[in-house]
């Protein structure tokens, strides 16, 4: 049996000798950029480099999602790396697709990549010998939010229920064996943060339309919403003093004519926080003054409420692992755990509620994450370096008989089981409509 630093010499290896194919293939992903719930091709792209490697691949998880297993044929604890497919709606991006405006502008090519990267390498000869417990690789969608309409469409046509992918992927029992869940993300440092979790709010206003030249007869709906965005602006004062909330958001819809007083004007709003409770009464805060708004007016309020994300809570025992794997691979990297807090959002909150996870960075991109200057800037560190820091924090909690993986997966003793998640999150799920005053 091969001793871990024998394994994990022999898993970059593995990993420097596809150095072309994993650089070609990540260089792909970005060219063909899918946003979430589309990730048709992307998830094909990878589920085929996964059977070359000889691994069956179930298809269709989550919609568009994916999993593969690598087994040792030993017990011990199930290790998901997860990579993210999902690409930015950013049409001023100059390499955004022109037909769908779709960008890799956070990176996302080179998280599929580091999952292609990984398996590789673990799947050289002579590595699941000497490892207990079982690997499992799957391909997470729509970690950013999406198009409303688009969303609405596919619960209605019950192929979601939830918006981001790895909540849906927990709904659908992708993760039902899962011990421990691991992932890196692109950024500009080695870093490991805590992040928030959100709540969407769709808002649409209801008014009644009449000739704009007589306005007297009709109800203004853009008003209501004008007000509302007044109201929200004064409502601050309610969460000053929590440092990580975020309420943001804009109107995607504002009538049809100009010389129609519009009947129907529409919202989509971010509500951001540190806690599930914040959450909470931040939720009864914006329902407050975006109906109070509506009612003052006399137009109707219709709220539609959606889980986003998990506020995420890093595994101390994983940020440990992926400290020292940094080390090892870059001996010279100053790296930050927990050191600053996050008020961004990540799915990687959902599997935090349910098993111990570690949502890692790595440098390899330049500009600004989700801006129009984003790139990446150093494909080596993109799509080998990654595949490397992953495959090698996963050695350490499988070599041998899994003694790490094992005292870490005890961790999820405190966290939620998934049914008790589930209900969690679809707690803040609603749809109301509220009536105009009389």
């Amino acid at each position: 049996m091969k001793d871990l630093k024998t394994l994990k010499q022999l898993v970059c290896r593995e990993i420097d000798r596809h150095r072309d194919e994993l650089i070609e293939f990540g260089t792909d992903i970005w060219k063909h950029p899918e946003p979430g719930y589309r990730e048709f091709r992307t998830a094909r792209a990878a589920a085929e480099k996964l059977e070359q490697l000889g691994l069956t691949v179930s298809r269709g998880l989550a919609y568009t999602g994916f999993r593969a297993d690598l087994e040792t044929g030993r017990p011990g604890p199930v290790v998901a790396l997860i990579g993210e497919m999902d690409a930015l709606l950013l049409p001023s991006h100059p390499e955004a697709d022109p037909d769908t405006g779709a960008v890799h502008a956070c990176g996302h090519n080179a998280h599929i990549t580091s999952l292609i990267g990984a398996a590789t390498g673990l799947s050289a000869a002579g590595i699941s010998d000497s490892c207990s417990g079982k690997i499992a690789l799957i391909g997470a969608p729509a970690e950013e939010s999406l198009n409303p309409v688009y969303a609405e469409e596919l619960r209605t046509a019950g192929k979601i229920r939830f918006i981001s992918g790895k909540a849906e992927l927990i709904r659908c029992g992708a993760f039902n064996d899962v011990d421990i869940a691991m992932m890196n993300h692109s950024g500009s440092e080695f870093h490991v943060s805590d992040f928030n979790g959100y709540l969407l709010k769709d808002v649409t206003f209801h008014g009644k339309s009449i000739h704009a030249a007589s306005p007297d007869h009709g109800i203004n709906a853009m008003n209501a919403a004008n007000l509302a965005l007044h109201a929200l602006a004064l409502a601050k004062d309610r969460w000053t003093s929590e440092p990580y909330v975020r309420v943001h958001g804009l109107i995607t819809h504002a009538g049809d004519a100009v010389n129609i007083v519009p009947d129907r004007v529409t919202m989509t709003y971010m509500l951001r926080a540190d806690s599930f409770d914040a959450l909470t009464r931040l939720s009864t805060v914006f329902d407050r003054a975006v109906n109070g708004s509506a009612y003052a007016l006399g137009a109707v309020c219709e709220i539609k409420t959606r889980h986003g994300s998990s506020p995420l809570k890093n595994s101390d025992s994983l940020c440990e692992i992926y400290r020292r794997c940094v080390k090892e691979l870059v001996p010279d990297a100053h790296t930050r755990i927990k050191e600053i807090f996050i008020p961004g959002c990540t799915d990687m909150g959902d599997l935090s509620e349910i098993i111990p996870s570690v949502h890692g960075y790595f440098p390899c991109c330049a500009g600004t994450c989700h801006g129009t200057d984003f790139r990446i800037a150093d494909p080596e560190q993109a799509y080998l370096l990654s595949s490397k820091l992953l495959a090698c924090m996963t050695l350490e909690l499988i070599a041998g008989d899994a003694g790490t993986g094992k005292k870490i997966a005890e961790e999820k003793k405190k966290k939620l089981p998934i049914p008790e998640y589930l209900k969690k999150i679809s707690e803040f799920e609603s749809h109301t409509r509220f009536p105009a005053a009389e």
